[in-house]
């Protein structure tokens, strides 16, 4: 078997073991749709690492996303989000923009305009920095307002941004620290202004923007 074609069976079962395991959270344990949808968030920015771990080629690597975007729009549009807890149609668009973001990512990587490490910085910021502050500013945020992007918390903002410079820190131990501090300031701004699920297309895109011109001068 191809290294293409293994990537693709771990690729697909990956993210249909991820929604399986959010229906069952969804009918026994009574989470609720945000709970659902941002589980499903966090986890799948971990394909990340098939998709540029494993992949080969382009076309190949292209297959998942493209796939996932006509299935996920199908999902949306046909009312079978219902089954997940999900039915406000302009949130849940997020689930189309998410693959297309990760679409964009990997045209990028492979035409050369950005690294590996970029697709993985920006993807990881999206899934786990919006997921974490969602939930946690749902949980503890006692400290609420209302910006461009909706309701807000300042312990969600605060989680967006703890976790993106967590990341970047990781990711780029040898930056000076105002590179991932400046990307993960613009990442939590996006995320704050972002409405109705276009997040998904700004933070990582324009991060990955930000990562390339940054890495170009440093």
């Amino acid at each position: 078997m191809s290294i293409n074609l293994l990537a693709t069976f771990y690729s697909f079962a990956y993210i249909l073991i991820i929604v399986g395991i959010a229906f069952l959270l969804y009918r026994y344990t009574g989470i609720g749709s945000e709970g659902v949808r941002k589980f499903i968030h966090i986890l799948v920015s971990g394909w990340v690492f098939i998709l540029v771990g494993m992949y080969d080629s382009l076309p190949w690597a292209l297959l998942g996303p493209s796939v996932f975007i006509v299935i996920n729009a199908v999902f949306v549009y046909s009312g079978f989000s219902k089954y997940l807890g999900m039915g406000n149609r302009k949130r849940d668009n997020g689930l189309i923009y998410y693959p297309f973001s990760i679409l964009v990512l990997i045209i990028l990587l492979y035409e050369g305009v950005i690294d590996d490490r970029v697709v993985v910085a920006s993807t990881l910021m999206m899934g786990f920095g919006d997921g974490c502050a969602a939930l946690i500013g749902s949980r503890f945020g006692h400290h609420g307002y209302t910006s461009l992007g909706g309701k807000k918390s300042i312990e969600g903002t605060l989680t967006m941004f703890v976790v993106s410079i967590t990341i970047l820190l990781l990711i780029y131990p040898d930056r000076p620290w105002y590179v991932p501090l400046s990307v993960a300031f613009l990442a939590t701004v996006l995320e704050n202004l972002t409405p109705l699920g276009f997040d998904n297309i700004t933070v990582p895109l324009l991060s990955a923007v930000a990562l390339g011109v940054l890495n170009g001068i440093y």
